[in-house]
């Protein structure tokens, strides 16, 4: 993927507080709306901190969150982390539970630093440990959203990082589960058009679902960015260009929009058909369907290499046609080369 790009684009895309809210609502609250997107703040981002030692070293740990709100709701307020990743990172759990723990540690610090200037200790427990018994830190939830095309086969709680262990010890193992959105597989209904477009798209452009997507969305407009970034995450250069070449548009039809991905891939198949054929000669990058047929029938005649594609054997003409199917070719292509009619 495009990294610098899909990290910018993705962080322009979810710092709409409408976005934020629904993907947090949806994959962490079964859609109710319970985060409010006017109520979301902006935090930073920064969660680097050091941690000492018992030699009273500094370990400096540098870390910055994609991207970080906080909501004062029905608390005093929580702190939501989005964790944006387009690979598989097979330590993921153990990196989430230090996001949130810097983000605790970060909190407990600052009110250290508050109690030991203004000196409100009640007691010893309390000048020993820094913080006095009654304050509270903020709960921290942190969202990884998956973009890429494979499947997530990395752990998803502490637990699948670590060696097998027998049930005694399970029951007394400190488990830590992450929340993680794979987009490629998710079956969740987002509110949000902006959320809903984005899934969609990725998922039909991963899937290669060209004539579902042209049927359902022939007058669906979407915003630009939404198409941009599908495109950067799928690594789908077609759509990334027509995003590119509309830049004074605000909204762009998205069945226009993977117009010339179809045309892409139809010229794929041809050069793969073309190369199954076995006529393209040295040197040649190019070589129109027509001028193939032509030289396989004149080769054909000669060598008999056209039998069953052009002339001859019907049985063998329908199984090619079948295996092109199989293999994903469009119909009228594969009509056009075999001369088959498959409706």
């Amino acid at each position: 993927m495009r990294m610098s790009n899909l990290d910018i684009l993705s962080r322009d895309f979810w710092k709409d507080n409408r976005r934020f809210a629904d993907l947090f609502n949806t994959v962490l609250y079964d859609g109710k709306q319970v985060i409010l997107p006017e109520k979301l703040m902006e935090a930073d981002s920064n969660l680097s901190g050091s941690i000492q030692t018992k030699k009273k070293e500094d370990v400096f740990v540098e870390r910055r969150a994609d991207l970080i709100r906080k909501f004062a709701g029905d608390s005093e307020y929580a702190i939501f982390l989005l964790e944006n990743q387009s690979h598989i990172h097979y330590g993921m759990p153990l990196r989430v539970m230090m996001y949130d723990a810097l983000g605790y540690r970060e909190e407990c610090a600052k009110k250290k630093r508050e109690n030991k200037k203004n000196a409100v200790y009640a007691n010893r427990d309390e000048f020993l440990s820094g913080m006095r018994k009654e304050e509270r830190i903020h709960p921290v939830f942190t969202l990884v959203v998956y973009y890429g095309e494979k499947p997530w086969d990395g752990p998803r709680r502490l637990k699948d990082m670590m060696v097998d262990m027998p049930k005694w010890m399970e029951k007394s193992f400190n488990d830590y589960p992450m929340n993680l959105l794979e987009i490629r597989s998710s079956e969740h209904t987002f509110q949000n058009e902006d959320v809903s477009r984005l899934v969609y798209m990725i998922q039909h452009i991963y899937r290669k679902q060209i004539e579902e997507m042209k049927k359902e969305c022939a007058d669906v407009y979407v915003k630009k960015d939404v198409i941009k970034l599908a495109g950067v995450i799928t690594e789908n250069e077609e759509i990334i260009r027509y995003a590119e070449e509309h830049k004074e548009e605000e909204v762009l039809n998205m069945c226009e929009a993977t117009k010339q991905w179809e045309e892409e891939i139809g010229r794929r198949n041809t050069n793969n058909i073309i190369n199954m054929m076995g006529v393209r000669k040295e040197g040649e990058e190019s070589l129109a369907p027509e001028e193939a047929i032509e030289r396989l029938k004149t080769e054909g005649e000669a060598k008999g290499k056209a039998k069953g594609i052009l002339e001859g054997r019907e049985n063998e003409k329908i199984e090619i046609a079948e295996k092109m199917k199989a293999e994903g070719f469009d119909n009228a292509l594969i009509e056009k080369l075999t001369g088959i009619l498959l409706h």
